[in-house]
C-alpha cells in the first residue's frame, strides 16, 4: 500500500493542500472544526508526516511553459492556465517558487527567443531547476533540446496535453483525444441515425500539435459503424477554406458536422450561424471555452465534448509536487512515460445555464 501525504488527505475531504497543511501544523487561517476533521481523517487513514516535506526548506524552482496566458481568452489554453492556477493556490505553502513563461494576447503563431533567453537569465543568476512543466512548444527545436537536456540529468519533466516529436518526459497528463472523436461519432448515430453526408474539418497539415488522434479515432467510428457515410473533410489552415466550404454546402446537403480541435469548431460554428444552418446540421463542438458555450447557448450545437483542460492544469501541479515532495523522479527509459489521461465531459444546454 502506498504512503498517504496530504494530497490524498486533501482529495477524502474536499479541500485544498495548504488547508491539510495549516490544520496539522497548527497554523492561522483554518477553522477549529476544519482543523479536527482533518486530525480525525489523518488517524484514520494511517497519515505520518512526509520528512521530505518537513525538511525541504531550500526553496525548489519550477519552470512552467505557457504558449499563451490570457485570462480573457477564448481559447483551450485560457482554461488550462485557469486550472493550472488553481493547482498552484492549493500549493502556496510548500516552498515551490514557479517560473513563468508564456505568451501575452492571443496570438503563439510565432515561437521566438523569448523562452530560452528568459531561461539562460535563471541561469546566469544561478538558478537550479528542481523540475519542469510544459504545456506545449511547438517546433523550437532549441527548447526541446534544452528540455530533453535537464531530462538527460534527471530532472523531472512533466508534460500537459499533448507530448510533441522527440520531447523527453517523465509524466503526460493529457485529454483522451482518440475517445473524443469516437465518442462524438458514437453520439451522431445515436441522435441521428439515418445520417449521410459529413463535414468534418480536422488538423492534419499542421502539426504544431502533433498527430490528431481525435480525427483517427472519429474516422474509426465511421469506418466501422457507418461505413455508407460521405466524409467532406478540410483542413483547418488550408488554402481558400471558406470558399470550399461555400463550394460544397452548395452542392451536398450536409447532415452532420464534426470539428476535431477548438478553434476548428469555432469557425465551423459560425459558418453554420452564417449560412442559417442550424435546424439541418447535426452539429457537435470538441472543446469547451468561452465561445463555445455562447454557441450552444443558440442552439448552433447540440452539445460540447469537454476536454477538460481545467482538470488537466490542476492535476499536473498535484503530480509535480509529489514528484517534488515524495522524490519520485526515477530515470526511465528514453521515450518512455507515465500517462495521466483526463476524462472527458459531454456538455449540454442545461448545464450552462447556472453557470
Amino acid at each position: 500500500m502506498s504512503k498517504i501525504n496530504i494530497v490524498d488527505l486533501a482529495n477524502k475531504l474536499g479541500v485544498s493542500t495548504a488547508t491539510v497543511s495549516r490544520a496539522l501544523n497548527n497554523k492561522e487561517g483554518v477553522g477549529e472544526k476544519t482543523r479536527n476533521k482533518v486530525i480525525e481523517m489523518a488517524k484514520e487513514m494511517g497519515y505520518t508526516p512526509n520528512v521530505i516535506a518537513k525538511t525541504m526548506r531550500k526553496e525548489m524552482n519550477v519552470v512552467v511553459i505557457f504558449p499563451i496566458k490570457d485570462e480573457n481568452a477564448s481559447y483551450y489554453t485560457d482554461l488550462l492556465w485557469r486550472g493550472y492556477k488553481s493547482g498552484k493556490r492549493e500549493v502556496e505553502n510548500f516552498n515551490i517558487k514557479f517560473h513563468e513563461l508564456y505568451y501575452e494576447g492571443q496570438s503563439f503563431d510565432e515561437v521566438d527567443r523569448k523562452y530560452l533567453d528568459k531561461l539562460a537569465a535563471l541561469e546566469n543568476q544561478g538558478v537550479k531547476i528542481d523540475a519542469i512543466l510544459v504545456y506545449l512548444i511547438g517546433d523550437n527545436f532549441e527548447l526541446t533540446d534544452y528540455i530533453n537536456d535537464l531530462y538527460d540529468n534527471d530532472v523531472p519533466v512533466i508534460a500537459i496535453h499533448k507530448k510533441k516529436h522527440d520531447l523527453m518526459a517523465n509524466f503526460l497528463v493529457t485529454d483522451q483525444a482518440e475517445v473524443i472523436g469516437r465518442l462524438a461519432g458514437e453520439m451522431f448515430g445515436y441522435f441521428k441515425k439515418d445520417f449521410k453526408n459529413v463535414l468534418l474539418i480536422e488538423n492534419q497539415k499542421e502539426k504544431f500539435f502533433g498527430e490528431d488522434l481525435t480525427s483517427f479515432g472519429f474516422r474509426a467510428y465511421l469506418a466501422k459503424n457507418h461505413a455508407e457515410s460521405n466524409i467532406y473533410s478540410f483542413d483547418q489552415f488550408e488554402e481558400d477554406l471558406d470558399e470550399k466550404i461555400k463550394e460544397l454546402l452548395a452542392e451536398q446537403k450536409i447532415d452532420i458536422a464534426f470539428a476535431t480541435t477548438a478553434r476548428a469548431s469555432n469557425y465551423l460554428a459560425d459558418k453554420i450561424e452564417n449560412y442559417k444552418l442550424k435546424d439541418d446540421v447535426f452539429f457537435i463542438i470538441a472543446g469547451r471555452n468561452k465561445k463555445s458555450e455562447s454557441y450552444l447557448r443558440k442552439d448552433i450545437c447540440k452539445c460540447i465534448i469537454d476536454n477538460n483542460p481545467l482538470e488537466e492544469g490542476r492535476e499536473a501541479v498535484k503530480i509535480l509536487v509529489n514528484i517534488l515532495i515524495r522524490n519520485l523522479h526515477p530515470k526511465l527509459e528514453v521515450g518512455h512515460i507515465y500517462k495521466k489521461e483526463i476524462k472527458s465531459k459531454i456538455i449540454f444546454k442545461v448545464m450552462l445555464q447556472n453557470s
